[in-house]
């Protein structure tokens, strides 16, 4: 009987726990991006291009930049994007094909100008500041990042981006709120995490292991965010993504059959416990 009793404990038990079963996360790193640009719609005290700005191409400058229209220099927008290939191989690999969910995504972003306060050597940016910024996923991967470099270039044809085209050359189709994240000027050459919402778009680019655009531009009139590009030569921008075994449904047949090994268990217990007596 005891023995008989040890089993049914023991199947109830793992049918019961069956949907907690979980595994170590796997961690997918992009260590960084494969097109990256800022945008400067420039202003009249705008030392370097004025308010000719917006005609101009930044693509090779080696940072990006996001301020907001307000500030001294003008308003600074960024775009990115990265290549996830490779990320789905990895999940399949620690946890079968397709048995895989993504947790998180998240950015981790740096620059060797990161303190608050701090004025960058190029006088076209603005100074270092605290503030808030948002980040959107775009559908358009197709865009051209171009060279220009600090001063700027002219965008060429077909066109890189520039603040003045990002209406055709970026905007153009679909995008989607990932968060609006606040900046805390961390120090020179340290990164800080930026968790962005599982937006369905963005997991799906991870998913088919593609590549993916995001957006950035300010969120109040106070931030002043500068951050390493491609082009530089350390602290790129990296794209880390998180995913876990997914939870395997249980069948209803194999809750009730568990549900009754647990009744039948406890019945056999007191007709044990009936006979000592």
């Amino acid at each position: 009987m005891k023995s008989s009793l040890r089993v049914a404990t023991v199947l109830a038990c793992g049918l019961l726990l069956q949907p907690g079963v979980s595994r170590a996360d796997s961690i997918f790193t992009v260590n960084t991006s494969t097109a990256d640009a800022f945008l400067a719609a420039g202003s009249a005290n705008n030392p370097g291009c004025g308010t000719g700005c917006g005609s101009l191409n930044f693509g090779g400058a080696g940072t990006l930049a996001i301020a907001p229209a307000s500030s001294t220099k003008g308003q600074f927008d960024s775009v990115v994007q990265w290549n996830t290939a490779g990320a789905a191989a990895q999940f399949n690999a620690a946890f079968g094909a397709g048995n895989w969910q993504i947790t998180s995504i998240a950015l981790n972003l740096a620059s060797n100008f990161g303190d608050q306060g701090e004025q960058p050597n190029n006088a076209n940016f603005n100074a270092i500041n605290a503030g808030q910024f948002n980040v959107q996923w775009i559908s358009n991967n197709s865009w051209i990042e171009g060279t220009g470099s600090g001063m700027g270039t002219a965008p060429g044809n077909p066109p890189s981006v520039t603040f003045g085209n990002k209406a055709t050359t970026l905007l153009s189709g679909t995008s989607a709120a990932l968060g609006t994240f606040l900046y805390t000027p961390p120090g020179d050459n340290t990164y800080r995490s930026y968790n962005l919402a599982l937006d369905p778009n963005l997991v799906n680019d991870v998913v088919t292991s593609g590549l993916t655009s995001l957006y950035f531009s300010a969120a109040d009139e106070n931030v002043g965010f500068l951050f390493n590009a491609k082009s530089y030569s350390t602290n790129h921008p990296q794209f880390i993504v998180t995913a876990d075994l997914a939870p395997v449904p249980v069948p209803a047949a194999l809750w009730l059959f568990g549900s009754g090994i647990v009744g039948l268990v406890g019945f056999a217990r007191r007709k044990a416990s009936g006979a000592v007596a």
